[in-house]
């Protein structure tokens, strides 16, 4: 009965630290310093707003060229439920342009999920409006296509 128990409990205890050496490298992924036209993989641990959301590594990461409503304006729910559904809890891939960091010393990326591009569809679905400061225009194309999409959709 001992001899079994003790088989339970050091199983118990490779499972656990396999696991936790799982996560740890996880955690390592994407520990290479982000730099201008780079890319990496990060977990959205929480979504702030519909245009912001942080990442244990970085922090807070704001969406590169679109604009979502602030809280207190109207559509401010809708964004950031919507950024929720796509990327909250979830990896997603930073691509990151020209400048890393806004003037509140957010990181700026590009964010896929698995391998869709976040920022057009909030424009698509109306939730963000398309929002370019020099330098960071790399994607400007995949946003007046979002642009033109929704504008197609409204005319039906």
């Amino acid at each position: 009965m001992k001899k079994g128990i003790r088989v339970l409990v050091t199983i118990f205890f490779l499972a656990t630290a396999t696991v936790a050496a799982l996560f740890a490298l996880s955690a390592e992924w994407s520990s290479e310093e982000p730099y201008p036209g780079g890319s990496g993989d990060y977990f959205v641990r929480y979504v702030v707003d519909g245009d912001t959301f942080f990442v244990e590594e970085l922090g807070k990461i704001r969406l590169l060229n679109i604009d979502t409503p602030e809280r207190g304006e109207a559509g401010f729910f809708e964004a950031k439920e919507r950024l929720e559904e796509l990327a909250g809890g979830r990896w997603v891939t930073l691509h990151f342009d020209e400048e890393l960091f806004d003037r509140y010393g957010r990181y700026l990326a590009w964010p896929k999920v698995d391998g869709w591009a976040i920022c057009p569809i909030l424009v698509e679905e109306g939730l963000a409006e398309p929002l370019f400061i020099e330098p960071n225009t790399s994607y400007r194309a995949e946003i007046d296509a979002a642009v033109k999409e929704l504008a197609e959709t409204k005319d039906k």
